[in-house]
């Protein structure tokens, strides 16, 4: 019996390893792949838009940061939309307002769908208004492409900002992504600002071309006054490429060896050749 027992041992310790073995394994994957619960979050931010106790949510937010890569992306999800909709109903400034508002989807249907469809007719009767009163300066809006009609009269909005500011490649840039076939509202004035972005795009490109071209040469002629003559230079390069130029004079030696000349420069010092390359340089 004795034996038996002691042969028993052995088995059991092995047996008793791997099922704890298993244990620490299982609870290290569900440790791993573990998502925190923001439920709790999720209704306080509800409550809190639903009493207009807007800041709250930005201190839920701040709490959030902890918890960050641990939460399920539609809990995740869920409370950035109930964020992003309590700043777009706290917000004054119209580009915070219309940023907070593309993050939202075009379709949503929330508990705040009622809200967000006010704002979002607001902000619309607003950019309408400063289309109408031509204050292209006032509001800066930031919709994305989703949301039709509102990105393309804010992309027209832009431009013309920018127009006023002489910014004149951004402007062109912002209304060339309206389509040509634009049909909306102010479609013709739209159109209208295209043609005259287009053209004065086209001129300060070609004044700014030849600016560039005058900069370019002034610098051309800086580096070239600033440049000395080099050991092994041909006389060529030392007339082309320096800003010493041609010499005042010329003194030259014929030798059995070959033709050594110097030039002299007035201001400058001499330069020395052999065979027509520069040997010394004497300042």
């Amino acid at each position: 019996m004795k034996k038996k027992i002691s042969r028993l041992i052995p088995t059991i310790i092995i047996c008793s390893s791997l099922l704890i073995s298993c244990s620490y394994g299982d609870k290290e994957v569900s440790g791993t792949n573990e998502k925190v619960s923001i439920q709790k979050e999720i209704n306080q931010a509800e409550k809190y838009i639903s009493n207009k106790e807007y800041s709250k949510v930005e201190d839920l937010k701040s709490q959030m940061y902890e918890k960050d890569g641990k939460i399920d992306s539609k809990n995740q999800q869920k409370f950035d939309e109930l964020y992003s909709i309590s700043k777009l109903l706290s917000e004054d400034e119209v580009f915070s307002k219309t940023s907070n508002l593309s993050h939202l989807p075009t379709d949503y249907d929330g508990e705040f769908s009622k809200e967000v469809k006010e704002s979002r007719e607001q902000l619309k009767q607003s950019l309408i208004k400063d289309i109408q009163n031509k204050d292209f300066i006032t509001n800066d809006y930031n919709y994305p492409k989703e949301y039709q009609p509102e990105y393309y009269l804010s992309l027209y909005v832009g431009a013309m900002s920018n127009f006023e500011d002489e910014d004149y490649k951004h402007a062109y840039n912002n209304i060339k992504k309206i389509p040509n076939d634009y049909n909306g509202q102010f479609a013709e004035e739209i159109s209208l600002a295209r043609k005259k972005l287009k053209d004065r795009y086209e001129v300060d490109k070609e004044e700014t071309e030849k600016s560039n071209e005058i900069l370019a040469d002034a610098q051309k002629q800086y580096d070239l006054q600033h440049t000395k003559p080099q050991i092994g230079m041909t006389q060529e390069e030392v007339i082309n490429k320096t800003g010493w130029g041609k010499p005042d004079d010329i003194n030259r030696t014929t030798t059995k060896y070959g033709v050594e000349e110097q030039w002299v420069y007035n201001i400058y010092g001499y330069v020395y050749f052999e065979d027509g390359k520069v040997t010394a340089i004497q300042e």
